[in-house]
């Protein structure tokens, strides 16, 4: 029974880390991300400085690893017998969402200054869409480890 216990509170913390760390890095490139998206919006995509397009790039490079470790972990995590359903789908979800973000980063061509905007909307509906699907295992893996 012990062991029951460490799993899911291990399986627990892996979980709650993985929301931490999504969070704290969509706060981190929200900026970037609306400048991003406001320029679409606004048909200003020239408009954007050469160090902004050089720190957006880096920024979401940056952030693209981060969410690919985070998967990482949450991937080679035991989760709880009761859980193993739950988190397949929650495994699923995220995977897509950072799928989502990877399509994102390389929608941005810091180079040549340009955004394929198509590849841009498309990331960002992937990523709104697992998000939901994401929050929804989470707060049934909340419940079942009460």
């Amino acid at each position: 029974m012990v062991k029951v216990k460490q799993v899911m509170a291990h399986y627990a913390q892996v979980i709650d880390q993985m929301i931490q760390t999504t969070e704290r890095l969509t706060t981190d490139l929200n900026g970037d991300y609306e400048l991003l998206k406001s320029a679409i919006a606004t048909d200003t995509i020239g408009d954007i400085s050469n160090d902004q397009w050089t720190s957006i790039k880096a920024n979401f490079d940056r952030g693209v690893a981060d969410y690919q470790a985070n998967l990482a972990t949450v991937k080679a995590v035991r989760p709880p017998a009761k859980a193993l359903g739950i988190h397949h789908l929650l495994l699923s979800a995220y995977t897509d969402y950072v799928a989502g973000c990877v399509q994102m980063a390389a929608s941005v061509d810091a180079t040549a200054h340009t955004i394929d905007t198509a590849a841009f909307a498309a990331a960002e509906k992937q990523q709104d869409d697992s998000s939901l699907a994401l929050n929804k295992q989470i707060a049934r893996i909340a419940q079942l480890l009460q």
